[in-house]
């Protein structure tokens, strides 16, 4: 949906711009009502608190979406492979798992570490094969995506961790602002590197209605609120569906035939699910 915000007169700064903004500014109306705090299982954060997670926002957040939207201009410029920034995402399980261990205390079990090693091998197969990706023509291109990955989750980690002595929502609510300020104060500060253009259609607005309330207030409230009490590293081996399931889409939607390795991917990662999600989940304990 970026990308069809962008092909429709905004910038990739634009996007997030408007998407941050309005999702703190939302989060913080939902906030005063009772019910969404129940719902959520609010805990008010300490102002120490507070500011971590909107230093996060503002720091890790911000800057690690910047990264994603300067890498998916450079796709179009030809110095970067949206092909080969998807083989970067599906590493993700493997960066939030390593950090999670040395930073959340988290127990790694084997069946766990072969789930996670799947699940990036499955995502790997959807994406490009059994072939290895031309990565050297993109280099400056993919080094900015992997670092807004490797930042990404980095503030997943340490989100979490606040989150467990408190509440996942009040965290994202905190970082949400913190991201929307850095969008607000960043592109300012490099308007070459960042410019700030906006859509001037009806039309081109409607990607952002999806980005702001399907897959940033739906979605991001569901995460931070499992977070609270579930591992990190089980968790993280769901992020590889997002290849196969892009094939789903397009076969539903665009009857997009998926090809031989989607479905081969697929079934590696329905594999890596059944090992991550299956037995027994430990409890995950709140660390200061």
């Amino acid at each position: 949906m970026v990308s069809a915000a962008t092909d429709r007169g905004f910038s990739g700064a634009g996007v997030g711009l408007v998407r941050w903004t309005a999702l703190s500014l939302m989060m913080l109306v939902l906030l005063r009502s009772g019910w969404f705090r129940k719902v959520t299982g609010h805990v008010s954060l300490s102002k120490s608190d507070w500011w971590k997670c909107f230093g996060i926002g503002f720091f890790l957040f911000g800057p690690s979406h910047m990264m994603f939207y300067l890498s998916m201009g450079m796709v179009k410029q030809g110095l970067a492979s949206e092909l080969e920034g998807t083989v970067i995402l599906a590493m993700a399980p493997i960066f939030t798992g390593l950090l999670s261990y040395f930073f959340l205390h988290e127990r790694l079990p084997a069946r766990r570490v072969v789930a996670i090693a799947l699940s990036c091998i499955g995502g790997y197969i959807v994406t490009i094969g059994f072939a290895f990706p031309s990565l050297l023509g993109h280099a400056k291109g993919n080094l900015i995506f992997g670092l807004g990955v490797v930042t990404e989750c980095l503030m997943g980690v340490i989100a979490a961790r606040i989150s467990r002595r408190s509440s996942g929502v009040a965290v994202l609510s905190a970082q949400m602002l913190g991201g929307g300020v850095s969008f607000w104060v960043i592109p300012l500060l490099l308007p070459s590197v960042l410019p700030l253009s906006f859509g001037s259609t009806f039309v081109s607005w409607l990607p952002l209605l999806y980005l702001i309330f399907l897959s940033g207030l739906v979605t991001f409230t569901i995460w931070y609120r499992i977070v609270e009490s579930a591992p990190l590293t089980q968790l993280v081996v769901g992020i590889a569906l997002q290849p196969p399931l892009a094939a789903l889409i397009g076969w539903l939607f665009k009857n997009e035939i998926p090809k031989q390795n989607a479905v081969i991917g697929g079934c590696v990662i329905l594999v890596a699910l059944a090992l991550g999600f299956l037995g027994k989940t430990e409890k995950v304990e709140a660390i200061d």
